[in-house]
């Protein structure tokens, strides 16, 4: 609608249906006597029933059984599976211990080529403990192939 027109209306747009003021009565009536009838249900509550039932309830529970999460028995049980499982991996039997006769020779050899530093060596062994006759071997048949191998023109060529 619009504006200008709000002035010219001449219904409310409030109806009530047929025959309505004529069976109101009925029906006020009716809802009384079921409201009546409804009030004797057949259903009835003991006397002091509301007041007492909280008693009978807690009188009916039983208290819950408290365990302790944390008592002596299980921290003992805790501390001594703790331990068991530190000394294992402390006391491994599976590690194996190294000794100087299941060491490989290659393998020291190529430790102390590629890990240790002459620098340190030295600082550990003396020159008077180290003669040249120590590191000589003297197996005459290894020397004479040595010098059948060694090819003479290529000392001359250098």
């Amino acid at each position: 609608m619009k504006k200008e027109n709000l002035h010219n209306i001449k219904q409310s747009g409030f109806k009530t249906p047929n025959a309505y003021f004529d069976t109101i009565e009925d029906l006020i009536m009716s809802q009384i006597s079921l409201k009546n009838s409804s009030e004797n249900s057949g259903f009835k509550v003991p006397d002091n029933y509301f007041e007492t039932i909280e008693d009978n309830i807690i009188s009916k529970t039983q208290e819950p059984k408290v365990i302790k999460l944390f008592n002596k028995k299980t921290l003992i049980t805790m501390a001594s599976i703790a331990a068991m499982v530190v000394l294992f991996f402390n006391l491994n039997p599976f590690k194996t211990q190294v000794t100087f006769d299941s060491l490989d020779t290659d393998t020291v050899e190529a430790y102390i080529l590629n890990e240790v530093e002459l620098n340190d060596i030295s600082n550990l062994i003396e020159t008077d403990q180290l003669s040249q006759t120590d590191f000589i071997d003297y197996n005459g048949i290894s020397i004479d192939n040595y010098l059948d191998d060694i090819d003479l023109e290529d000392f001359l060529d250098e």
